[in-house]
């Protein structure tokens, strides 16, 4: 690249932010203050992703009176919770193929619970008024060759054998085109309601919201620094402080 053109291109970015897609939001909500001095509780969750939001709220949902913190180090949804592609999946093994491979005895049981399990962050984001555009989409999985069309079909058939295919329907080319209309597709086959869309942004900073409203007290940019037991609980310390929990 020549000089001046190279001149031209980072002179375009000079003001670039590396900000991930969905954080890059105006509706971005402040942060929580640091935690600052001594505090204790009976439940601390260290980590303000979807794992640590959902442990809270799920804590203060069973116990009102339980008393609980979480600690983030950043920003709630920094890392992989707000940085995903925002696809929402029941699979609890990383796909049905997978846990067929890996785990052919409990396969039914983890569809099941995976089912389950969308099911309640669906009732959740409801129940919580979560405004994170929430879609139950479906996935259609596409062959763009005609061997491909054909281990869809045989593949469907397989699922079928097993007991396994509720939910999921084979398209030939001309049902997965009324679908996406594009000539590339030989074959479809769509679960119509193991995935659901949403933004993951929007989902993060409503678990906050619904965890504060519901009394969790919530700490940003504090870092959780070492864990030690304390009496029959724990204790983390902070740069500012620390939480004993019960």
């Amino acid at each position: 690249m020549a000089p001046s053109a190279m001149s031209r291109w980072t002179k375009a970015l000079s003001e670039a932010q590396p900000v991930p897609y969905w954080l890059d939001d105006p509706g971005r909500p402040h942060p929580e203050p640091a935690l600052t001095g001594a505090e204790t509780c009976d439940l601390l969750v260290v980590g303000g992703g979807y794992s640590g939001l959902w442990t809270a709220l799920n804590a203060k949902e069973r116990d009102p009176g339980r008393d609980v913190v979480l600690l983030e180090g950043r920003e709630v949804g920094w890392a992989a919770s707000g940085r995903n592609g925002g696809f929402c999946a029941a699979s609890l093994t990383h796909g049905l193929p997978n846990g067929l491979t890996r785990w052919p005895d409990e396969i039914h049981k983890l569809q099941e619970l995976g089912a389950r399990n969308l099911d309640e962050i669906e009732k959740a984001v409801a129940r919580h008024d979560l405004d994170c555009e929430f879609e139950r989409t479906g996935e259609i999985d596409v062959a763009t060759e005609t061997y491909q069309a054909r281990e869809l079909r045989d593949w469907y058939g397989e699922l079928q054998e097993k007991g396994l295919a509720d939910g999921i329907d084979f398209l030939d080319a001309e049902a997965v085109r009324e679908q996406v209309a594009s000539p590339t597709f030989e074959a479809g086959l769509w679960d119509r309601r193991g995935v659901a869309m949403l933004n993951p942004a929007k989902l993060v900073w409503g678990l906050k919201r619904a965890c504060r409203r519901l009394g969790v007290r919530v700490y940003e940019h504090t870092p959780a620094l070492d864990l030690k037991p304390y009496g029959a609980g724990m204790a983390v310390r902070t740069p500012y402080g620390s939480v004993r929990a019960r």
